[in-house]
């Protein structure tokens, strides 16, 4: 599966920071200048910042697991470090394409080895 035409350049690391609301908020607030915590942001050098709460209240909302949606929100990350990108609608429901069948894979895989050893 083909994400973007070029190769992307991925940063040597990748952090995952797990963040309350009122962190999230002051940080969507710093670089995008929205103070409502957000579920998921991504930095060029590796850092994508996820917001638990956010998860567990859209996870309710949608009747999945909470650990699916906190996936879905590093998936979404790593897809923009790959260099796609959602600000166009037709590039946010390719992108929302790729990472619901990457999701499903992973998921599908954790359903199957999570309690069998």
């Amino acid at each position: 599966m083909e994400l973007i035409a070029d190769q992307p350049r991925l940063p040597q690391k990748i952090y995952f920071v797990l963040l309350p609301e009122k962190t999230m908020g002051e940080v969507h607030n710093l670089f995008f200048r929205d103070p409502h915590p957000t579920d998921v942001i991504s930095f060029d050098y590796g850092e994508i910042l996820i917001c638990p709460s956010v998860a567990e209240k859209e996870a309710r909302q949608r009747s999945i697991a909470v650990l699916k949606e906190v996936l879905l929100y590093g998936i979404h990350g790593m897809l923009h470090l790959c260099g796609m990108d959602d600000s166009k609608e037709e590039e946010r429901k390719r992108m929302e394409q790729v990472q619901e069948s990457i999701l499903e894979k992973i998921w599908e895989k954790l359903q199957s080895t999570a309690f069998h050893g």
